[in-house]
């Protein structure tokens, strides 16, 4: 079954309401961490703040795993879509039409927070070493993978007659509009 692509720029209004939302988290995420100043337990988050690994592992367990299973759940969900796609009226699907399976979504989702989560494990060795005047060579090697992949996922985004990304690609979906009838209905499971 052949599906009509939703247009790049509904994709990216749409990505920017989802945004709000993971902002939102964010504000509540920096509110926890003054209120987790103020408790006894300071001195052990101060410490896991203080080395990269740690801080890349907190980084990691309270921001970005969550942000990736939220699009990740909402779009295998019979919803197929994040709350800023459905604002939208986009979905996301496989290509056959069928709904994704729950490790296709995170598939997706994990290739496509890639390059966040890798300039987020640079920025902690950037913010925690010890001279920064002078940083490793790897640390300029990983920002321009960070810079090529997001490069290329806007280049697959706006090129091409589906306007597929590197992680739809990979993971056999695309995004498509609902039309008037709407998407998220028993009529197409989950495979």
């Amino acid at each position: 079954m052949s599906q009509v692509p939703a247009s790049p720029l509904r994709r990216v209004a749409a990505w920017l309401l989802d945004y709000l939302l993971i902002s939102a988290y964010l504000v509540l995420l920096t509110a926890a961490s003054f209120a987790l100043r103020a408790s006894p337990l300071r001195a052990g988050f101060d410490g896991a703040l203080s080395r990269p690994a740690t801080a890349e592992l907190l980084g990691f367990l309270l921001l970005t795993l969550p942000v990736v299973l939220y699009f990740a759940i909402y779009e295998a969900s019979p919803l197929e879509a994040t709350l800023g796609k459905r604002a939208l009226g986009l979905a996301v699907v496989r290509l056959d039409g069928y709904r994704l399976s729950i490790w296709r979504a995170l598939l997706r989702e994990a290739v496509r927070f890639l390059p966040w989560e890798l300039s987020h494990a640079l920025l902690w060795r950037v913010a925690l070493s010890a001279d920064r005047r002078v940083l490793p060579f790897w640390i300029a090697v990983g920002y321009g993978v960070v810079y090529a992949l997001v490069l290329l996922y806007l280049a697959t985004l706006f090129f091409g007659s589906q306007h597929r990304t590197v992680y739809d690609r990979l993971a056999g979906s695309i995004v498509i509009p609902t039309g008037p009838r709407g998407i998220g209905s028993s009529r197409r499971p989950s495979a």
